[in-house]
This record gives C-alpha cells, sequence and structure tokens, in this order.
C-alpha cells in the first residue's frame, strides 16, 4: 500500500512539472455522481436553472456527461463538479447529500453512488465527445503508463487533431472504483473522434507507433464507453 502511494505521488510530481502541450494542468479535483435520470433532457434542464448544490459545495465549475455508448442501464450519466484541491473537494462533498435532493431533482434521477478524483497527467477542463475507459495497471507500470499516454497524446495532436486525455486516480469510489485508472480521451464532437479512429484504420495515422508503444506498457480494460459532456455551472 505504502510503494502505491509512493509511485502515486511520484506520477503526480512528475505530471506537474511537465509542460503540457494540451494546455491543462494537474491542479484540482473533480467529483462525480453516478446516476440514472428518468428523463436526461429535463434533468439537465433543472441542474441549469437551479444552481443551489454547485454553489453549496464550492465547486468552481460542474456539468454532465450522458453515456451515448457501452450504457450498462437506462437513462447512465453523471453530474461532475470541479475544485482547486483535493481538501476542496472533500469538504465539499460534507455540504451537500444526493441523497437528500429536493424533490425538483429527487424525481428526476436514481443517485448510484459518487467518487473523487485526481489527475495524474496534465487536463485541460474543456468537455466534448469523450471516450471513457476504466483500466488497471500494474503499480510497477502506472509510471510508464502515464509517459506513454502523453507521448501519444502529443502525437495525436501534432497530427492536427483537437484532442487531449485525462488520467485520474479515483479516491473512495467504494468497490466501483477500488481497482482502476479512468482514462478519458477528447476531442470537441463525435465527428473528430470518428476521424481519428479512421486515419488510424485506414493506415493513415503519423502517430500508430505511439499508439504501439502505449499498448506495449501492458495494461486491463474493464469497461469502455462514450460520453457526451458539457459544462452546465461556473463561477468565473
Amino acid at each position: 500500500m505504502k510503494k502505491t502511494f509512493l509511485i502515486l505521488l511520484i506520477v503526480i510530481s512528475c505530471a506537474i512539472s511537465a509542460q503540457a502541450k494540451n494546455g491543462g494542468t494537474t491542479d484540482g479535483a473533480f467529483t462525480t455522481l453516478m446516476l440514472s435520470a428518468t428523463n436526461v433532457e429535463r434533468y439537465i434542464e433543472t441542474l441549469k436553472s437551479n444552481t443551489t448544490a454547485f454553489k453549496a459545495t464550492g465547486a468552481t465549475d460542474a456539468g454532465v456527461c450522458i453515456t451515448r455508448s457501452g450504457n450498462e442501464y437506462d437513462g447512465q450519466m453523471m453530474v461532475w463538479s470541479a475544485f482547486p484541491s483535493v481538501q476542496a473537494a472533500l469538504e465539499g462533498s460534507l455540504k451537500y447529500d444526493p441523497q437528500q435532493a429536493s424533490p425538483a431533482f429527487a424525481r428526476l434521477r436514481d443517485a448510484k453512488y459518487g467518487v473523487t478524483w485526481k489527475p495524474l497527467k496534465p487536463f485541460r477542463l474543456d468537455p466534448g465527445y469523450e471516450r471513457v475507459q476504466r483500466v488497471i495497471v500494474q503499480t510497477s507500470k502506472l509510471q510508464d503508463f502515464v509517459a506513454a499516454m502523453t507521448a501519444f497524446e502529443e502525437a495525436v495532436i501534432d497530427a492536427g487533431n483537437d484532442f487531449f486525455v485525462g488520467i485520474f486516480v479515483p479516491l473512495g469510489g467504494g468497490t466501483h472504483e477500488a481497482k482502476t485508472l479512468m482514462v478519458r480521451a477528447i476531442t470537441p464532437d463525435a465527428s473528430s473522434h470518428g476521424k481519428i479512429f479512421d486515419d488510424y484504420f485506414d493506415g493513415k495515422a503519423p502517430w500508430a507507433s505511439e499508439w504501439a508503444a502505449l499498448q506495449a506498457v501492458g495494461y486491463e480494460v474493464i469497461s469502455d464507453n462514450f460520453e457526451e459532456c458539457e459544462q452546465t455551472y461556473s463561477t468565473n
């Protein structure tokens, strides 16, 4: 356990000192509430018109992600909130109980579970169309995985794509998130994401060698989804 925590600290330290081509940072943390919405669009509109919960927790930014592919249940989505630190995220989670939500919210969704996330490499807050994978990486290969993912990300960007990747370690996610990292590969829209896949399968991807190097590190994919994300709240 001590070894795992030490390696995580080393990875975070390396990421903080890195020059991020994606314009991101490892500052801050995120919380997510996984839920099932009975009416997704109506629930999102309610969130946009009633920001009381976000203000109560001290979130700087917030939004939603709707699962568009790989759904495990009807109405699968999540609400995310951004905080300036893990400390602020954990404190914020004590200021709002999703199980005690007002009827305006409660009747529109079934809350599943919450979790706090810390980025392990520079990440920019710019929601879009996102491929989301839960992966298991051996502790001894964690640094190599982050480095290889960063090199892959930079190569895809150099090829002219608006693309970036986040890697997040879960904190307090229960059995749902206990053994995995969350990897989010993000483009502005589905068309941009599809083009990257087409370039690879057509043999036109100049970043193919970086992708092969990432696969060579070795990791196990536990789940694979596409999500459509947007920001609905900001203090700026």
